[in-house]
Formats: structure tokens, sequence, C-alpha cells
């Protein structure tokens, strides 16, 4: 029975989790901006996360509005970055713009989650117990567990994805250049034979009635 309530705590924390931190992965094309608003209902610290995985420089504009129009966070050309909102309640922006670049599309991934991890009560609209039961505190130290590995899981994907793409990139470099490579090679054997043999080639002159023409010089 425990075990069972242990797992019911866990899907309802899982479903929590997806409602409440928030990750996102867009395409930004050349010459485009993209802003995404989001409710903030309770006054708290939140992180805000973001990261250019392929495109270009891999650099973006980013920009952060309050609710009251106040730009509070603002970055030109930036890879990646990490920002604490001691936010108010209320409606923010945070706003993606490509609109330097005129040929490379961006991937940018971005979350936004609670500084600190909620008790399981807290985020399901329940009043925080003030003496959890055992079953309770055990169900909230498995959702502490399951949000960082969570997290963990999300940053070591991102990572796994930047390093693909930079390892297909390097791949698609070095095939272009090695076929550059071989191409100059070619063309170089193939032209030092041609010299070479015009060197080795006899060029036969005409002879004239009376010369010799195992030597080519005239008799006299």
């Amino acid at each position: 029975m425990f075990h069972l309530i242990v797992a019911t705590f866990v899907l309802m924390s899982s479903a929590v989790i997806s409602a409440e931190q928030i990750s996102l992965t867009i395409e930004l094309k050349d010459n485009a901006a993209w802003c995404f608003m989001h409710e903030f209902e309770r006054s708290e610290p939140y992180i805000f996360t973001y990261k250019v995985i392929r495109g270009g420089n891999k650099d973006i504009d980013v920009s952060l509005i309050s609710p009251n129009g106040r730009i509070i966070y603002k970055e030109m050309r930036r890879q990646e970055d990490r920002l604490k909102i001691n936010s108010s309640s209320g409606v923010y922006k945070f706003c993606f713009s490509n609109e330097f670049s005129s040929l490379t599309h961006k991937i940018v991934f971005f979350s936004i989650q609670g500084e600190e991890i909620d008790n399981l009560a807290v985020e399901m609209g329940i009043k925080k117990p003030s003496a959890p039961t055992s079953a309770e505190s055990s169900c909230n130290i498995v959702h502490e567990s399951m949000t960082k590995v969570v997290n963990h899981q999300k940053n070591y994907r991102l990572r796994e994805a930047v390093g693909r793409h930079t390892a297909e990139t390097l791949n698609t470099h070095v095939l272009w250049w090695s076929l550059g490579l071989t191409s100059i090679i070619c063309v170089a054997s193939i032209s030092q034979v041609l010299i070479l043999k015009t060197f080795f080639t006899e060029k036969l002159t005409s002879l004239k009635p009376g010369d010799n023409p195992q030597f080519g010089f005239p008799r006299h």
C-alpha cells in the first residue's frame, strides 16, 4: 500500500513538474525575432537559462521585459547564460532575436524554473502540512530526487546535442578538406607526369637526303 502511495505521488509530482517548469526548444530563422510570455503567479526567485544549440556562431540577442515594461536583462550576441529572476506576480516577456543574421538559422533552448524545489503539497495547491507523516516525507524526498534527476538529464541532453552538432560540423569540414586535398594531389600528379613526359619525348625533325638517320648529322 505504501509503495502504491509513493508511486501515485511520483506520478502526480511528474505532472506538476511538467506544468511548473518550462523547457522549450525553438528555431529562429534569419532576420527573425520571437517572444515568449509567461505569467508568474507567485513572487519568488526563478532561474532563466538559455543556450544556442546550433547555427552560425551560436549567438543570439536576448532580452527580458518585466510586467511594467522595464527591460531587466538585455544581452547582444550571447551564446548562453543563466539568470536569476526575483520576480513579482505578472506577465514577463522573454524575447530572442536573430535579426543581425541574414544567412543562418538558430536553434535555441531555454528553460524557466523555480530556484527551490517546492513541497509536493504546495505544488498541488494544498497547504503545506505542519507535521507531515512518514509517507509524505518519503514522497517529498522522492519528489526532490526525481526533480534533480530530470534537471540533470535535461542538461546532459543539451550538452549531448551541442556536442553532436559540433562533431557533425567538424566531420563535414574534414570531408570537404580531404576532397579538396585529394583533388589538388591528383592535379599535381598529372601535371608532373605531363611535364616529365615532355623532357623524355624525342622530337623528330625532317631529314634531308644524305643525312644519317641514326645520328642526325649530314654526311660530308
